[in-house]
């Protein structure tokens, strides 16, 4: 029989806890001063993530703010489209009805101004109903006043908008036939 190896006996092995004092700043002066204070201070980044996201944020609520008001000014700008739309269908209907006729562009310009009550400005609204012998046609003007004004520069403000809308009449000639 042969012998056994004899076991070898486990030991571990001590480990360095990390020492609490950084290393020295070695520089073309030498060892610097209070166990490299200054070492500490050029590789510190603490003050880093917050500097990144200042400058950030600033670039993100432009956007933000752009994104706001470009869809106000296209939300507007489809209000005045449709209500320019129909109120010359609302005019050109009633063309040939003798006891609307004399009041018609006025009726037509009313229209605009019932149907936005509640949603554009009334003082900044302008509409405009023109009857040619065969045509209504109905201009809307509008100014939107923009509310990020000192963030969007490059904006005019008020941002001017407008819409047309032609209808033919209904029997094809202002007073019927």
């Amino acid at each position: 029989m042969t012998a056994a190896a004899p076991m070898a006996t486990f030991q571990p092995q001590s480990r360095r806890l990390p020492s609490r004092t950084p290393p020295s700043f070695t520089g073309p002066v030498g060892n610097c001063c209070r166990h490299g204070k200054i070492a500490r201070t050029l590789k510190d980044d603490r003050g880093q993530t917050t500097l990144e996201f200042a400058l950030l944020a600033v670039i993100l609520i432009l956007i933000v703010m752009g994104i706001i008001e470009g869809g106000r000014i296209f939300g507007t700008w489809l209000i005045i489209t449709n209500e320019a739309r129909e109120s010359a269908r609302y005019g050109a209907v009633g063309v040939g009805d003798p006891s609307r006729q004399p009041t018609l562009v006025a009726d037509v310009e009313n229209k605009v101004r019932q149907r936005t009550a509640g949603l554009l400005d009334q003082a900044r609204l302008i509409p405009t109903a023109t009857l040619t012998p065969t045509s209504l046609r109905v201009h809307i003007s509008y100014s939107l006043e923009l509310f990020a004004t000192p963030l969007l520069v490059w904006f005019p403000n008020p941002v001017p908008l407008s819409a047309d809308s032609t209808m033919r009449t209904e029997d094809g000639a202002v007073g019927g036939g």
